[in-house]
């Protein structure tokens, strides 16, 4: 983790950072149907305290968690926070006794499919028609329109030597 920066559980008391989970998700909407259900973590820089990433994490049984959301602002892109942030998630979840971590992405977010994989995310499966049926306007990226969501998953190290 760059030293200028921390990775904080966000309060519940606390405004959800919508404009930081909308970079990520394409409507509010979207959002709300998963946020309640999540832990929010933010990525703090410790100077100004200004929130610059944001993680929304769900249970999703007794060994795995979905990466719901994860967005680092504009002119923070590009510097290997969201990489801390998996880190960080990677070691949260270990602490947690968890043995998976899934993150699903658009069949067409190229971009994201090698930043996951960069990570150590291998693809496990696909949810079918998954932005067809749960967006009501056709959502386009890279040229063509998102259609079928990709889960990529990281095993954790189950080693308890």
């Amino acid at each position: 983790m760059k030293r200028d920066y921390i990775i904080r559980k966000h309060s519940t008391d606390e405004a959800i950072p919508y404009d930081l989970l909308l970079l990520a998700d394409e409507t509010k909407e979207a959002i709300d149907k998963y946020i309640s259900t999540c832990t929010i973590f933010t990525l703090v820089h410790r100077i100004t305290n200004e929130i610059v990433g944001v993680m929304a994490v769900k249970q999703i049984n007794s060994d795995t968690v979905e990466l719901k959301n994860i967005a680092i602002t504009a002119q923070y892109q590009a510097q290997g926070l969201g990489s801390d942030m998996l880190s960080f998630l990677k070691s949260h979840a270990q602490e947690e006794n968890l043995l998976h971590i899934w993150v699903g992405t658009a069949d067409v977010g190229f971009q994201q499919h090698r930043f996951y994989m960069r990570n150590g995310f291998e693809m496990n499966h696909i949810r079918h028609n998954f932005f067809m049926e749960n967006y009501a306007d056709p959502i386009i990226e890279n040229g063509l329109q998102m259609k079928h969501m990709l889960v990529f998953a990281y095993r954790l190290n189950t080693n308890t030597d």
